[in-house]
């Protein structure tokens, strides 16, 4: 991060934390992603902050949004199904805010995260979603479920669906082939986001996430076939590899 990216980034956040401590109803704020690990926020990088409320507060902050710091300068505002309320400004930036009561906080999931304003209570909250043991991985379910995927995939793909197919191949199938390989194979598996096996992927794996990149800039089923070709050597060795799975996938597309 650059000096003045920096001073911008931390700017905007202090802002919030004036702002949210203005206001009695806001228990505390966590901060995840780069807003808790800010050597490494950039440019891109948005406040991704979650915020303790009290009880019976929480839709009226996602509605409401004169907490925030200079209301005046959001440009656009949503709440999305999960109820994650995202604002953006009129220079661009995003903010994206989780808002919940203290004991409902205690059950979310989080790999990185940092507490900013704590009013009571929010802290040994953390640490308790902290000490939660990450959900494993299971290498033989992922790849089994991205192997169907493509298959999926491929066969919406000659039907003439496009765009439901590149959501089973370039979505699905690579999403759980992501999973499996950052379980499977060594790396930097410390620079992985636990939540999301997209992120950071390309600085565990390089040479990996280049060639699943390239695939991505083929055709609907060249992509497929790509992945399914970048499965059988990166895992195929693994005893539960589902090698019949993947010749009678390549028989029923003619890949054989």
């Amino acid at each position: 991060m650059t000096t003045a990216t920096s001073a911008a980034f931390a700017a905007r956040l202090r802002a919030l934390i004036d702002a949210a401590s203005a206001r009695p109803e806001i228990v505390g704020l966590v901060g995840f992603g780069s807003t808790a690990d800010r050597d490494r926020a950039d440019e891109w990088s948005d406040l991704d902050i979650a915020v303790i409320v009290e009880p019976g507060q929480e839709d009226r902050l996602r509605r409401e949004l004169d907490w925030l710091p200079r209301p005046e300068r959001i440009a656009l505002s949503v709440v999305d199904q999960w109820d994650a309320l995202m604002v953006v400004t009129d220079d661009g930036a995003l903010m994206e805010f989780g808002i919940a009561r203290l004991d409902a906080f205690t059950t979310w999931i989080a790999d990185r995260a940092e507490v900013i304003l704590d009013r009571g209570g929010v802290e040994p909250a953390l640490r308790q979603i902290l000490a939660r043991p990450a959900r494993g991985v299971d290498v033989a379910v992922e790849t089994r479920v991205a192997l169907v995927k493509l298959l999926v995939g491929a066969g919406r793909a000659r039907r003439g669906e496009l765009l439901t197919a590149n959501r089973n191949i370039r979505g699905e199938a690579l999403e759980h082939l992501l999973r499996a390989w950052a379980a499977a194979l060594p790396g930097d598996h410390a620079v992985l986001d636990s939540l999301d096996p997209h992120r950071r992927f390309e600085r565990a794996h390089p040479e990996l996430a280049a060639r699943a990149e390239a695939a991505l800039r083929l055709d609907a089923e060249g992509a497929a076939r790509t992945l399914l070709d970048l499965a059988e050597e990166t895992l195929g060795a693994r005893d539960d590899f589902p090698r019949e799975g993947a010749a009678a996938i390549r028989r029923r597309l003619g890949w054989d």
